[in-house]
């Protein structure tokens, strides 16, 4: 069976305020109660896929570790959203 590479990136999109709050620390963007941010994985650099990119304030690659930490706050946030309705 012939193997299949693929080029695998993480990014982390943030706005203007999100931005100031990850620069600040992960520790700080993930305590805060903005989700005003997203986390995707790019394969073969095919950033054309990500909807919405332009309308990022920054758009910065991140370890697994950092994307499986912010992926996973995201979903807790936008989850007690939801259950509030």
């Amino acid at each position: 069976m012939a193997s299949i590479h693929v080029n695998l990136k993480y990014v982390l999109c943030l706005t203007k305020e999100t931005d100031e709050l990850f620069m600040a620390s992960l520790e700080t963007l993930m305590k805060s109660n903005s989700s005003d941010f997203m986390v995707y994985k790019v394969f073969d650099n095919k950033f054309e896929n990500l909807p919405g990119l332009e309308e990022w304030a920054n758009v910065i690659e991140i370890d697994l570790e950092t994307f499986t930490q912010l992926h996973l706050n995201l979903c807790y946030k936008v989850g007690k959203e939801v259950r509030k309705r």
